[in-house]
């Protein structure tokens, strides 16, 4: 294999639309189908709420991203941002957090096709399928984030033809009287608890990080100033619709939301709605959308962010070896797949659903501080215009953030604060306690 080091570039090409579309299929159109039973529990039948308060917290982040990525275009998502909002320190540490939910995103796809696919095809192994898909998806990676791209706009295709049928259905049985509106799914008076809501809407979370996966794809766009941004706020604005929108007609079809089966609640829904048939396809597309769209789309973006971090040299600088024919992070891809592939035969799905949206929401947290650091404080704080910007929108998105953040599992808290102590202790290392200054590059004369 021919490879060579950076200054190498990532290969440029992707459009706005390219990037709309990796981020919606990275946030997967039906994972609500897979994710549904985990939610109703804590939520007790919000689960359209708990997605709809997801999407607000979302959405003001997402502003706080457009911001800076018309600014810093550059590869590393919370990372190169928070760096460049406030300082290099600060902006390891909270890409360092981040990556832990992008080294979960995977085992937790991974899992969930290893469920469907031993209920699809009991003769199978389950450990088959994480070896298959690991290989697979680790080969399309180091192939570039072009071939990525073709098989997100394919996945997303059936997805929606899925979920399309779901939606006929469901109208079907509204005009003929076989079930009627509710709004259980947004709120349940006799079981509304907030603390339920919340714990939901951070496991919530995890459905809307492909719009953070768009960022890391900036030194890959054809114009990042502009289609990043675009991007990431379309990206978040259709899928949270989307995911309110089909959760709000499963509280219709089903509002004994307590007789389902936690397991498979959504599948008992489209039982209902469509038969075996609209089951069985929807068994597929969760096998091919999970272990194949996001298991793709997550390895792409934290290879992405410890590309960004060996290049800085803040991590060892062999994770920004480029392949020399591709132009992709291909010791960084073999590295997470490694890693994924260990995590997916060793943890349960249940454990890695509790651990993720620490990282993703301390990250979140930071990013909009340095916003309102960078752009109000230290910046154009003299017109109603920028403080709306720079300063309400970010403390909107971080107060959210918080809110959901301090909502989390004692488990995830616990395994989260051990996540960012190991950064620490490498950034002391990479520092020699602070006493030289924290590696990176100056993207001060960068384009």
């Amino acid at each position: 294999m021919a490879e060579n080091v950076s200054p190498a570039s990532l290969k440029v090409s992707l459009t706005t639309k390219d990037l709309l579309i990796y981020g919606i299929t990275f946030m997967i159109p039906v994972a609500p189908l897979a994710f549904y039973g985990s939610f109703l529990q804590p939520a007790n039948g919000m689960v359209a709420l708990a997605y709809l308060i997801g999407m607000i917290a979302m959405l003001f982040t997402g502003f706080s991203y457009a911001t800076m990525s018309a600014r810093y275009p550059f590869s590393g998502s919370v990372y190169t941002y928070v760096q460049e909002g406030t300082n290099r320190g600060l902006g390891f540490i909270g890409g360092w957090g981040i990556t832990l939910d992008y080294f979960l995103i995977p085992t937790i796809t991974y899992l969930i096709t290893q469920s469907f696919g031993e209920s699809l095809l009991p003769g199978v192994p389950g450990w088959a399928w994480i070896v298959v898909l690991v290989a697979l998806n680790t080969w399309v990676n180091i192939l570039g984030v072009n071939v990525v791209t073709k098989v997100s706009w394919a996945l997303f295709a059936l997805q929606g033809i899925v979920l399309l049928a779901f939606v006929i259905g469901t109208i079907r049985l509204l005009v003929t009287g076989a079930i009627h509106p509710n709004v259980v799914a947004f709120y349940n008076p006799a079981h509304f608890n907030v603390s339920g809501v919340l714990q939901a809407t951070g496991i919530v979370i995890v459905s809307y990080l492909g719009f953070d996966a768009i960022s890391t794809l900036s030194e890959e766009a054809e114009d990042p100033h502009h289609s990043v941004g675009r991007a990431i706020i379309l990206s978040i604005v259709g899928i949270g619709l989307l995911f309110v929108v089909i959760t709000a007609l499963a509280g219709f079809v089903a509002p004994d939301y307590q007789n389902l089966n936690p397991n498979t609640a959504f599948l008992g829904i489209l039982q209902r709605v469509g038969g075996t048939w609209l089951v069985k396809l929807a068994d597929i597309t969760i096998i091919l959308s999970f272990g194949f769209a996001s298991g793709q789309e997550g390895q792409t973006a934290i290879s992405r962010i410890l590309y960004a971090m060996g290049r800085d040299g803040i991590l060892p600088r062999q994770l920004s070896v480029l392949h020399q024919k591709y132009r992709t992070p291909v010791v960084a891809i073999v590295l997470v797949g490694v890693i994924s592939l260990v995590l997916s035969l060793t943890l349960s799905q249940a454990t890695v659903s509790n651990l993720v949206s620490f990282g993703a929401l301390f990250g979140f947290i930071l990013l909009n501080l340095s916003v309102v650091w960078k752009f109000y404080i230290k910046g154009d704080h003299g017109s109603i215009l920028s403080a709306i910007k720079y300063l309400v929108s970010p403390l909107i998105g971080f107060g959210v953030s918080t809110w959901i953040f301090l909502s989390l599992t004692p488990e995830a808290k616990i395994v989260g604060a051990a996540w960012i102590a190991v950064g620490i202790v490498i950034l002391l290392v990479q520092t020699k306690f602070f006493t030289r200054r924290t590696p990176g590059l100056d993207f001060s004369n960068k384009d």
